[in-house]
């Protein structure tokens, strides 16, 4: 089957686990290379080993799926589309409703799934939560709120694109993409959004390897360097938000020379090497990172 190198309308649940695309390294699939090729190619082949919490899942996904909302269709009501807001059963000996993954809340679950086919469903607060934070992130953080706002005019939200390179296949799937930036959301548990805490985050997570791979990889699809920014917001009151720029850490462009921060050289050498452990089908383990009888050891 023949890709063709742009997709819209992609479900989310298609890019990442359809089968035809499993072929295709993601940002988040090549960072694990950092651990060893081994590592990362036993990742790919068995990803249901490595999934994150469902419930956190959810609520990191249902963030996304609003703003994507606002960015494609200038309102929420394609989000309340897609979702049915369901409600845990209370359990009668606390007073609390059930907690998640307990027998009672997933029959309950499941049931109220069968009502709602076709839909994914959610719960009021955390429906809640989202709401106020897309409000905060639009009106009350001042010119973040209006840089937010103007990506948020002219951007496109969550388009799959496939890219060969060197004759091995890569995909990405931007938060917010427009002529000239890549946009990523990222919602973040922390107290402060200052300089020392926001990079912090960034080096902990490898998003600036994952700012490079979209910026290097846009680049190869459409020719044009786009500048790469991340919006961290608040996942608590007062969910304040910044705008940050992925130059100093990734690609940027100054009188037309293209430079390269710490996480694009990172992100050139875990390039090289999947180019290489793909090509020759050679995934050798965290012995590569060491020379032959470093030190007589």
């Amino acid at each position: 089957m023949n890709i063709p190198d742009t997709i819209i309308g992609l479900s989310n649940e298609e890019y990442h686990r359809g089968e035809e695309f499993r072929e295709y390294l993601s940002s988040t699939q090549i960072k694990d290379y950092v651990i060893s090729p081994k590592y990362a190619r036993y990742k790919r082949l068995h990803p249901e080993q490595f999934q994150i919490g469902a419930e956190a899942s959810e609520k990191g996904s249902l963030y996304h799926d609003y703003l994507e909302s606002l960015v494609n269709t200038g309102s929420s009501e394609g989000f309340y589309k897609l979702f049915a807001v369901f409600d845990p059963p209370v359990n009668p000996r606390t007073g609390s409703p059930f907690g998640f993954g307990t027998k009672a809340y997933d029959e309950a679950k499941d049931f109220f799934q069968m009502q709602n086919e076709g839909k994914r469903l959610v719960s009021q607060t955390d429906v809640i939560l989202v709401e106020k934070m897309a409000y905060e992130l639009l009106n009350n953080c001042r010119s973040t709120s209006k840089s937010i706002r103007e990506i948020i005019k002219w951007g496109k939200a969550e388009i799959s694109h496939f890219v060969e390179y060197e004759g091995v296949k890569f995909k990405y799937r931007p938060d917010v993409e427009t002529a000239k930036k890549i946009v990523d959301w990222k919602s973040v548990a922390v107290d402060d959004l200052h300089d020392d805490t926001i990079n912090k985050v960034i080096l902990k997570f490898k998003y600036h390897i994952s700012a490079a791979f979209y910026q290097f990889m846009e680049h190869e699809r459409s020719g044009v360097w786009k500048d790469f920014f991340w919006v961290f917001q608040q996942k608590s009151a007062p969910y304040d938000a910044v705008l940050v720029s992925a130059a100093n850490w990734a690609y940027s462009q100054e009188d037309g020379i293209v430079k390269m921060g710490s996480g694009a050289h990172i992100f050139a050498k875990l390039l090289e090497q999947h180019v290489y452990c793909t090509k020759n089908q050679d995934f050798d383990g965290a012995q590569i990172f060491i020379k032959p009888e470093f030190k007589g050891r």
